[in-house]
């Protein structure tokens, strides 16, 4: 491996799949035989991360790594199926971006932490900013980095040609199926080296540079998966292990999707109607959601409406499909489920599309700047997709708000992808005496507590906190940035107080656009 300059690439600006889940860097250029420690070797220089406005200060440097670690993509899956793989010379390293963020005290313990980023697609570095507050304790005495996975950020980031205007990524198959043929032919690197099998080898790589015997992992959505899989490849240099928002290793992304997006809408129309507030201002609310979906379906709306990031008035043809996109991405939050009901009350009796058309286009906007979608397709068409098609029957996607239009999307998306690299144990259950904490929130929509069980099956030293009506990632959520502390201070997940989490309650319901009841 070698150190080099690092350069800052552009972010990504567009959305490919429909299922998109889940400041200036300097380093001098030096050789490992130059200097006799990791400390000297990679010199860190003042940075900030994030993405305006919201940034942070750090130290940053960057490694160049082997682009392939000696590994090679999948040639076939399944039995009558085959991929070609890339002709083209391959690169002979490739560049990765770390951050550190420098322990407070001056008497730093020697297992730092890590943060593995979601997604896939998602910058470890430019989300920091929005998860720093839960570990501000943890940072008191440990320094943590952040790596750019290799795909997002500053590490080689693969980016996507923004869609024309107009474009019906979340409505047309062909559509989704051509913007992905597009972003493939846009990328600078092979794709098949882009998968999580690969970064593990990376973060390795990365430690060792660093000089680090053990770290503790941190992974939230994606994250997990590839904090579970470098436990399995790398357990002697693993500490511990906190897992937000599981995705065990034995599951496939995308074909149970729409059942838990589901379950987590029941939920909240299941909450409202049991708080007197909400079931007074929106009465039958589950009917009326039920009734507006089939409405949008038989006659989409022509909708005028102010887009925020642009400033400008627009309009657009809102179906169900749009409804369910937007739906779905506001129940990633306890505070988008707050202000759920208000927005499909008064869009089912009076026919105000608006409010969701601008969430439309701003979650549109969000995902475009933080989202490398080359690198999201190059994941998640290697480790999820192909095994999609042998799921079973479809039948009960058709009782969702989502369908089975998601799941087509991702089949769709993935045919112009070749298959990566993958170790073929990657799918299999792990087992393992680290120390694990999971953590869940109970109406999450992509990732349920059942899935952080399943995960910790063969895990025998873990413990598995679940947050009552909390949606995806509980990290920063009331006392947690303590409990964080208290796990990763004894690697004891089974003997931690959680007491504290007693008070912590979701967001009130909102009554109307100005907020809850008094």
């Amino acid at each position: 491996m070698r150190f080099t300059k690092s350069t800052v690439p552009d972010s990504c600006h567009s959305r490919i799949l429909p299922a998109c889940l889940f400041g200036v860097v300097a380093a001098a250029s030096l050789s490992l035989a130059q200097t006799a420690t990791a400390e000297t070797e990679l010199q860190f220089q003042p940075c900030r991360i994030g993405i305006a406005p919201m940034t942070a200060a750090a130290e940053c440097a960057s490694l160049e790594v082997s682009f392939t670690h000696g590994l090679t993509p999948i040639t076939t899956q399944g039995d009558d199926s085959s991929v070609v793989t890339s002709n083209e010379t391959l690169p002979e390293f490739i560049t990765l971006s770390i951050a550190r963020l420098s322990a407070r005290n001056r008497q730093t313990e020697s297992d730092p932490l890590t943060l593995l980023a979601g997604g896939p697609g998602q910058s470890a570095q430019e989300s920091w900013p929005q998860l720093q507050f839960a570990f501000q304790p943890i940072l008191a005495n440990r320094d943590i980095y952040l790596i750019d996975q290799r795909g997002t950020g500053k590490s080689a980031v693969m980016k996507c040609p923004s869609p024309p205007p107009g474009s019906e990524l979340s409505t047309d198959l062909t559509a989704v199926e051509q913007a992905a043929s597009d972003c493939h032919s846009a990328q600078a690197h092979p794709s098949e080296w882009f998968t999580s099998s690969v970064a593990v080898r990376d973060l390795d790589a990365v430690r060792k540079a660093l000089n680090i015997e053990q770290w503790n992992l941190y992974g939230v959505s994606y994250g997990t998966r590839v904090a579970l899989h470098y436990m399995r490849r790398f357990p002697e240099h693993t500490s511990s292990v906190i897992l937000d928002a599981v995705v065990p290793p034995e599951k496939t992304l995308g074909p149970e999707l729409p059942i838990h997006a589901q379950l987590a809408l029941d939920a909240l129309m299941t909450r409202c109607s049991m708080e007197s507030g909400c079931a007074e201002a929106f009465p039958d609310l589950a009917n009326q959601v039920e009734k507006l979906f089939r409405s949008l379906k038989d006659n989409p709306r022509q909708v005028q409406f102010e887009n925020l990031s642009r400033g400008a008035l627009e309009s657009m043809l809102f179906s169900d499909k749009h409804l369910a996109m937007s739906v779905r991405l506001l129940s990633y939050s306890a505070y988008g489920n707050a202000i759920l009901p208000s927005m499909l009350y008064d869009a089912a009796v009076n026919e105000n599309f608006a409010p969701f058309a601008r969430q439309i286009a701003l979650q549109e906007s969000e995902l475009g700047s933080t989202m490398a979608t080359g690198m999201h397709a190059a994941v998640i068409c290697t480790e999820d997709a192909p095994y999609i098609e042998s799921m079973a029957s479809r039948d009960s996607l058709q009782n969702t708000f989502l369908g089975d239009f998601i799941v087509d999307a991702i089949v769709a998306g993935c045919k112009p992808w070749p298959l990566g690299v993958m170790d073929e144990d990657f799918h299999e259950p792990i087992t393992s005496s680290i120390p694990v904490l999971a953590l869940s929130g109970s109406v999450d929509p992509i990732t349920p507590p059942a899935y952080a069980e399943l995960a910790l099956q063969q895990l025998n030293n873990s413990r598995h906190i679940v947050n009552e009506h909390q949606a995806h990632t509980q990290a920063p959520l009331g006392c947690m940035p303590t409990i964080l502390l208290q796990f990763i201070e004894t690697k004891n997940p089974t003997d931690l107080n959680i007491d504290c989490l007693d008070r912590l309650k979701p967001p009130a319901l909102f009554v109307d656009a100005n907020g809850p009841l008094p």
